[in-house]
Formats: C-alpha cells, structure tokens, sequence
C-alpha cells in the first residue's frame, strides 16, 4: 500500500490509456505503478477462519408478534415525547431569559 506525498490519502491502482497508474483517493494525484510490483502486489487477501465466526440468531423473526405495538401505545409514546419535548423548550427560554 502506498500513500499519496502530498496529502497523505491513499494511492489506488487504475487504468490510464491500458497503463496502471496509482491515483490518490483525496487529491487526484498519479504516478506511473512500477513495473517491478505489478498488478499483483495490490491484490487484497484475507482469509477468515471459519472457527472464529459469530453465528447469531433473530429472536424477534422467530416471535409471532415481533416488536409491533398497537396505535395506542404509539400515540401514547408521542404525547410523552410531546410534553418533554415543551418542557426542555420552556427551560431553555428561562435560562436564556436569565442571562441578558
């Protein structure tokens, strides 16, 4: 991996009239790949072990009603929000009231 000297961003190889060039991802500047490296000094491989992998589970697809709430309880979550949403605005008017 190369690293662009003038803004440091990251050099990505790319195509130029069929000649690999690395470009900068930040601030567009190129130069010419060298020919020593080739293509396959920028190819990325990892490999994962497969014991390392998490498996995981969706208990709410596996429940019959999954997260849904009835319009009451939804309506019921908007007025609380509502009102606490009145309350801050009117302690900030106070406070703010205060300072001139």
């Amino acid at each position: 991996m190369e690293f662009c000297p003038k803004c440091g961003g990251i050099m990505i190889p790319s195509k130029s009239n069929d000649i690999i060039i690395l470009k900068c991802s930040k601030c567009g500047y190129e130069k010419k790949m060298p020919s020593k490296r080739g293509k396959e000094a920028y190819k990325i491989n990892k490999h994962i072990d497969q014991s390392l992998r998490t498996k995981t589970t969706s208990r709410i697809s596996e429940s019959p009603q999954g997260l849904s709430r009835s319009k009451e309880e939804i309506e019921q979550e908007k007025e609380e929000y509502y009102e606490i949403f009145l309350d801050l605005v009117r302690e900030e008017e106070e406070s703010g009231e205060e300072e001139y």
